[in-house]
């Protein structure tokens, strides 16, 4: 079985068993038994996962704040739908992922039984979940995530094995049932390019990589095709004007080193954009010149002879945010560039880190805004006013293919979490939306764990998000609904992945919040474990 905190690359010995993870979820110890991923049909594999509470576990008034909290417990069962499923539209552990850490692909579950999870203490329950993928199903094992619980390995078996795996006959048969009742009432029926709602038809989409330099004037957004590099147009240019600050430098030389990656060239489209301030036509023309003076200026830092380039300007009529104010209109300052090599990237490859080169924590870091531990030790901090205390390890992290797996533990002190766990966690600055400024229609990303970023070089680099089909913002590979408040002395399970940075030891960093520096720390001297 998988102990907890991480799994290898390799398929379990034995391809029948079912893989133990021992996780907290929002305080409260749990365990979990993942079976072996079953192909059912030529479009649907299924995972059963069996959640089994604590017999000693604490009881939920003396964890949850229930005065800031979803709501009162019910005879001492704790809901786990609440934490690891999206309820009522996906219920059970629909946040259950299927990871591909070589080809860098995920997979949700297209549907989830289990309804509301409700255990009380030694009590089990299960949630079946249905994937419909022609993609994953050539793998012969797969990396599951089960939120606050961690991450395991399970083979991937036909269905002439499933019973023999310890899977219930009746669940293949009562999933036979509903599949070809969905399948009649379908139009039209599921296939691996349906784009419906999350993607819950579709095959896996492609994992991704969003870093911003330590100074925030640049974000760069990587996938296995392109990379996209976002330069704050207020630290490349003089206010109002074409014209390139002494900084720019520093941005363009991010750019040149990914385009030096490549030296087969390939596409490289740039596109300047400005705020809504002063008329269309000066703002259209200003955006075209910002395009062009960042084109002259890549030209001498890189060879752009393989290179077919192309410089356009959009004015005010793309606005990364829809306001008017000053934050937002910084925001839509900025030039875009798409750089689409011929082979395409190196996201696939370990320790590809755009600008940054592989680095270990005896680089020099910005100084940290909070308190520093290191992460087999830890680190304390207090909330804002001095009200609330949590304590988060990370004694590793597992390299696993191209990703970076990690299983934090927190702990609360004095006066628990003051309200909810996700605001120590998440990523500063972006209420409404993603890191990337992305806003969703799904209030479970604004309360993920996607504040936890790890410093590589001159880069931040977020946990690994993907895009599901039909969706407007990328989600984060990162525990979500953190919506809770938490009581002294609970102990809860975070999960996070990142893209592999290349180093042995990983420094982690949380900036704090909207606010400023609240709720920052760091981690520092992580081990990073081979799968």
């Amino acid at each position: 079985s998988a102990s907890a905190g991480g799994s290898g690359g390799g398929a379990p010995s034995d391809p029948l068993a079912w893989q133990d993870l021992d996780g907290h979820v929002m305080g409260h110890h749990v365990t979990a038994r993942v079976s072996p991923l079953v192909r059912v049909d030529d479009q649907t594999m299924l995972l059963v996962v069996e959640l089994t509470r604590a017999a000693d576990d604490a009881a939920v008034a003396d964890v949850l704040d229930t005065g800031t909290s979803s709501g009162p417990p019910q005879q001492d069962k704790i809901d786990l739908t609440d934490y690891l499923g999206d309820f009522p539209s996906r219920a059970g552990a629909s946040f259950t992922h299927l990871i591909d850490p070589d080809g860098m692909r995920v997979l949700r579950p297209f549907s989830a039984t289990g309804d509301l999870l409700e255990a009380g203490p030694g009590e089990t329950v299960a949630s079946n979940l249905v994937f419909m993928t022609t993609g994953l199903d050539q793998l012969d094992h797969v990396t599951v995530y089960v939120p606050q619980t961690g991450f395991t390995v399970v083979s991937v078996i036909d269905r002439a094995d499933a019973t023999s795996a310890g899977i219930d006959p009746q669940t293949l048969n009562s999933l036979d049932q509903a599949l070809a009742e969905h399948r009649a009432s379908a139009t039209p029926s599921p296939s691996a390019d349906d784009t419906s709602a999350h993607g819950s038809a579709a095959g896996p989409v492609p994992i991704e990589r969003y870093t911003r330099t330590l100074d925030d004037s640049t974000g760069t957004r990587t996938t296995d095709k392109d990379v996209t590099v976002t330069l704050a147009s207020d630290v490349t240019f003089d206010s109002d004007s074409y014209n390139l600050t002494a900084a720019a430098d520093s941005q363009l030389q991010t750019v040149a080193s990914q385009i030096a990656q490549h030296p087969d060239g390939g596409t490289l489209d740039i596109v300047g954009h400005t705020d809504d301030v002063a008329n269309d036509a000066h703002n259209q023309t200003l955006s075209e010149n910002r395009a062009g003076a960042v084109k002259d200026r890549l030209g001498q830092l890189t060879d752009l002879a393989t290179w077919q380039v192309t410089t356009t300007g959009k004015g005010e009529t793309e606005p990364a945010v829809n306001d008017t104010t000053d934050q937002a209109r910084a925001a839509n300052r900025r030039v875009v560039i798409t750089i689409t090599p011929t082979g395409g990237t190196t996201a696939k490859q370990p320790g590809a880190t755009g600008s940054a080169a592989p680095s270990s924590n005896n680089d020099s870091l910005p100084e940290a805004q909070g308190p520093i531990g290191t992460g087999p030790d830890g680190v304390t901090l207090t909330g804002p006013s001095d009200k609330g205390q949590i304590t988060l390890t990370l004694d590793h992290a597992t390299r696993t293919g191209g990703l970076l797996l990690g299983q934090l533990e927190i702990t609360t002190g004095p006066g628990g979490t003051n309200g909810s766990l996700g605001a120590w966690l998440s990523d500063p600055g972006t209420l409404g939306s993603n890191p990337r400024g992305e806003n969703g229609n799904n209030i479970d990303i604004f309360y993920a764990a996607d504040g936890l970023t790890l410093l590589s070089g001159d880069e931040r680099v977020f946990p690994a998000d993907y895009l599901p089909p039909g969706d407007e913002a990328h989600w984060p590979l990162t525990d979500l609904k953190l919506t809770d408040s938490l009581k002294e002395g609970a102990t809860t399970t975070v999960c996070a992945v990142w893209p592999d940075t290349g180093q042995d030891t990983l420094t982690l960093d949380h900036q704090g919040n909207m606010n400023g520096t609240d709720y920052a720390f760091r981690l520092t001297d992580i081990p990073v474990a081979d799968s």
